[in-house]
């Protein structure tokens, strides 16, 4: 008789689609949500020093965008604060006929996000080792922003929906019998040289 493979769960998590979508669909999460009020300031601020214009230029929805990048960028590399996240999205700063220097992002973007995202419950600067028994990580080792369990749990959720509608991988189908049938590559490859060598 011939197996099938049992059925993949669908199940995902942030780290497994890709950062593009994913950080489209949560901006679009946060617009429709509402909990998040974009600053009186967005149409006019610049993103670093060394950018021409404001991305409000753009895409009138930057800011959601940026938010959600931050969100998963906490949500993978816990610990990061507003210094951290300066770097990340800083760049290369041009400056004329004179050599080209790095400089860090605006920090005081990423810092009204923080805030933000703070009060929606989704980054805390406490990070909990036992969510039931309410245990900290030591006050000293405690730096920058940590996801939550909702925060996690929420952006898990946009994540399972996204992954739902990407294409299901093919050799996720392939039966064990065809697999077991079809000669692999490097055997192939070594039945070859062994016929050139008898030649």
């Amino acid at each position: 008789d011939v197996r099938t493979p049992p059925k993949m769960s669908r199940a995902a998590t942030v780290k497994d689609v890709p950062a593009g979508p994913f950080i489209k669909s949560l901006a679009a999460h946060f617009k429709d949500g509402g909990q998040m009020e974009v600053p009186d300031f967005a149409e006019y601020i610049k993103t670093a020093p060394f950018k021409e214009l404001s991305p409000y230029m753009y895409n009138q929805d930057w800011y959601f965008v940026r938010a959600a990048s931050i969100a998963r960028k906490i949500y993978l590399f816990e610990g990061m604060g507003v210094g951290g996240l300066a770097k990340v999205y800083g760049g290369r700063a041009q400056r004329g006929t004179r050599k080209a220097h790095y400089k860090r992002a605006a920090r005081g973007v990423i810092r009204h996000i923080l805030k933000q995202l703070g009060e929606m419950k989704i980054v805390s600067t406490e990070k909990y080792t036992n969510l039931k028994e309410k245990k900290r990580l030591d006050a000293k080792k405690e730096k920058g922003r940590y996801i939550t369990a909702h925060g996690k749990r929420e952006l898990d959720t946009i994540a399972k929906q996204l992954f739902n509608k990407l294409p299901r991988a093919e050799f996720y189908d392939i039966k064990y019998q065809e697999a077991k049938e079809e000669p692999m590559e490097d055997e192939v490859a070594e039945g070859e040289g062994e016929g050139e060598g008898e030649q």
